[in-house]
This record gives C-alpha cells, structure tokens and sequence, in this order.
C-alpha cells in the first residue's frame, strides 16, 4: 500500500512523502526441537520497505540473526490454582535470546511446567538496561539524537503458552515480530528529466543542510518525540501502543539534520540509501507541527558568483507505527522564458486632411 502526497517548497523546490508497508513474514528459524526445555523461534511482519533506500540499522530475518544483541524475553508463569505472580517478571525477567548454530538460544535454559501457561513478552534488540514498568508490560525507549546510533525496535507476545499448545510450531515458543517505530528516508533530486542539462556551463548545486523541525527556520521549535513507553502486552497497530503523555513540552522533543555538511547534487541526486532516521510515531495533522527545512547553494561560476536558497514546507503527515516515509525533494526550477502574446495594433484611428472645412490644406507658403 502506498501513500503519496505532492507538495511544493517555495518557488525552487519541491517535495513528496511517500509510505508504504509490507506484509511479507520473513522466518527467523527453521531448527525445531521436542524437549521439554522452553525454546524460541520467530518471524517478523509487516516490515517497514521503503520505495528507496536515512541513518538508523533496519532489524531484519538477517540482521536480527547475525546481531549480537539477539532479542529479551520477560516470562510470565500463572498456575492453575489462581495464583498469578507479578506479570512478566518471575520466570523470564529480561533474558537475552540470540542465535547461534542456526537456532535462537539463551542461557541457563528453563524448563515447561506440567500445570499452568506462560504469558511472554518480548523486544528486540536486546538490552541489559531494559525493565517492566510498573504496569508490567511496559518498557520505555529513547530516541538517539545521533541519527547514525538509532536503532529499530520490534516487539512480539505470545500469551497462555504450554508445553502442550505449542506443536504446531515446532514445540518451541514463536514470536510474531512488529516495527514498533516509524521510519523516514529521504532523496533529494535537480528539477526535470535532464539534470545532466542543469548541471552544463559548470553550474553547480551543493545542499548544505536539511533539517526536520517543529519551526520554519529549522531551530526556533522542537518537532519529534524524545522518548515514550511501549506496551508490549498490545496487539499489532494498536491504539494504545505508544505511551508519549509526558512528552508535551518543547523540551521533551528534538530535531534532526539529514544533511549538516555540504554535500554537491549531482545527476544522480542525493539519497539516504538503506540507513534510516527511526521516529516514535506521531501525528503532524493537528497541534505537533513539522517542517522540513532546506538550506541550498546555487553557484554560476564567473561573474555571476553564487546564489544561497533557503526554502521550507510544513508537514501535516501523520506517522504510524511500522510504516516507512520517503521524503522526495526537487532543487533547482530553472528560470524559463515564454511568450505569451504579442498585442495587435487594434483599428486603425483615421487622420483626414482637406476632406472637410474642420480639417482644411494648410496654405502653402
């Protein structure tokens, strides 16, 4: 599914923003084993793909695999007779489950009761740090300001979990990954089919900065969350999913610069490639405001020197959760000359000389 909208940047540049998702279930195991030790598998769906490839590492069936980090698990046992420990924190307290000799494992290994299930939660990728809150399903998660250290985030659950209900998949425990992030990318092109035509006479376009804002001058306000809770308890695009209440004030919220040194536009454009910018979803549609802040240099070379373009465009997108967002700006609409009429004469006015007494010959002299 996509989802396109045009815009343009002032009079020199425009803009489109594009999501889109995926449904493919990518596996992340295929090693199964009957014992009676608690094992994992999984497979992640609804993957965030974007239509191209700004900073942050996408967790994959590959990556997720071959990361160190692996995943943690937060295990809840409930006994038959009613008694229900506190959630999540008695059995699995934030154990670390990576893969290795092709199956995901973890250590010391713990072992299926004969009464009672087990409500697991789990999160990737994997850190030390990482508690329940005190609603027992929550963690919380902070956005780096440094695009180039941000990670994806995935959550899975799999509820009321037994030796017994679990043959289906292989007796072992599998979790259904979700993208609990939203993920941006961008590109920026020269305007037409022909850059190569911009680009002659040695004229040249350098973009020497992009910046997400919560204000048109790229730094007077903050626009993306700093940090929330997620619920690892909620279903897949639940409502619920995020918690950012405290995350109101301008404090509370940053930008980020795509582009913060000078990088030359050349035929081919600009792109963030596969590396990504990963933002808490949040909606742009009503009082949070976005505006994506452009700084550009134009240089003719000779006498005419150089021109610097400073243009912007609000944003009004509302970012969900596990959906990728292409930003595509357009630099550099060249000035074009037309004609558009050439005005007539209209009637001719008549001058008339000796053809009546209010008009006669002059005398000759």
């Amino acid at each position: 599914m996509y989802k396109k909208f045009f815009m343009g940047i002032a009079a020199m540049a425009a803009l489109t923003l594009v999501s889109c998702s995926s449904d493919d279930l990518n596996s992340l195991s295929d090693n199964s084993s009957k014992n009676e030790a608690i094992s994992f598998d999984g497979y992640l769906g609804r993957s965030a793909v974007a239509v191209n490839g700004s900073r942050g590492s996408v967790l994959d069936k590959t990556t997720l695999q071959n990361s160190t980090e692996g995943f943690g698990v937060f295990g809840n046992y409930s006994s038959t007779d009613g008694t229900t420990p506190t959630y999540g924190e008695n059995l699995f307290k934030n154990v670390p489950v990576t893969y290795k000799t092709s199956a995901w494992t973890y250590s010391p290994l713990k072992f299926w009761p004969t009464q009672g299930h087990i409500d697991f939660l789990a999160y990737a990728p994997y850190d030390a740090n990482t508690v329940l809150t005190d609603s027992k399903s929550k963690i919380s998660f902070t956005v780096d300001q440094d695009i180039a250290k941000q990670k994806d985030l995935l959550w899975a659950k799999a509820e009321n979990k037994t030796k017994d209900n679990i043959s289906s998949t292989g007796n072992k425990v599998k979790f259904h990954f979700y993208h609990a992030l939203s993920r941006l990318g961008y590109s920026v092109k020269l305007y037409g089919d022909n850059p190569s035509a911009i680009l002659a006479n040695n004229v040249t376009f350098t973009v020497n900065k992009i910046t997400l804002a919560g204000s048109s001058d790229g730094k007077t306000k903050n626009a993306f969350y700093k940090k929330g809770t997620i619920d690892l308890a909620q279903a897949n695009e639940a409502g619920k999913l995020w918690d950012t209440s405290s995350s109101s004030a301008n404090d509370d919220k940053q930008n980020f610069d795509l582009v913060s040194s000078n990088q030359l536009l050349g035929k081919d454009g600009i792109t963030s490639g596969k590396e990504y910018l990963f933002v808490i979803p949040q909606d742009f549609s009503g009082a949070d405001e976005l505006y994506v802040y452009v700084e550009y240099t134009i240089n003719y070379g000779g006498e005419t020197g150089s021109v610097k373009n400073t243009v912007y465009k609000k944003l009004t997108t509302n970012f969900k959760q596990g959906k990728a967002y292409m930003l595509n700006l357009t630099l550099g609409l060249p000035i074009e000359f037309d004609v558009d009429v050439v005005e007539g004469w209209g009637n001719d006015e008549e001058i008339n000389i000796g053809s009546n007494d209010n008009n006669p010959w002059d005398k000759q002299k």
